[in-house]
């Protein structure tokens, strides 16, 4: 791994970009020892602490989730090409996950989004749940690695 010094100022950028552009995330929760990801559409706040996404609560997801309140999300931007080797970023984002409240701001930022999975997020099976992120883990031209902790 090699860690680069750059300014914090130019990574937050960098990675409220990412956050912005892309649209699905990879969401990984756990039981137990056993590691499980879905994708999940998701949103983060402007001061990028927090990250939203929308679950059924009939999935092991929410069940897992609910059980040990952490998880971690991959977000990145690869084409699937070989440029990806030296043009891809990788963000994993770490924290606590809870189920909150559909208050009028969280659907709007969600919604701004995401605005196709409004009855998705509305619905009375779903849940909204919020990751207040501890660290995110940033990987680029693929041995670049930097972390910046939100606490």
């Amino acid at each position: 791994m090699v860690v680069t010094k750059v300014s914090k100022n130019y990574l937050i950028d960098s990675l409220k970009t990412l956050m912005n552009e892309q649209k699905l995330a990879v969401l990984a929760t756990f039981h137990g020892y056993e590691p499980y990801t879905n994708l999940v559409g998701f949103v983060a706040s402007d001061d990028l602490k927090y990250i939203f996404f929308v679950t059924p609560v009939a999935t092991r997801k929410y069940s897992y989730i609910k059980a040990s309140g952490r998880a971690s999300m991959m977000i990145d931007n690869r084409s699937n090409n070989e440029n990806d080797f030296k043009d891809a970023m990788a963000v994993n984002a770490i924290g606590d996950v809870v189920e909150v409240e559909k208050t009028d701001g969280f659907k709007a930022l969600y919604l701004g989004k995401h605005p196709y999975l409004q009855d998705f997020l509305l619905s009375p099976s779903s849940a909204l749940m919020r990751m207040v992120v501890k660290s995110y883990i940033i990987a680029s031209r693929f041995q670049n690695v930097v972390e910046i902790d939100m606490e």
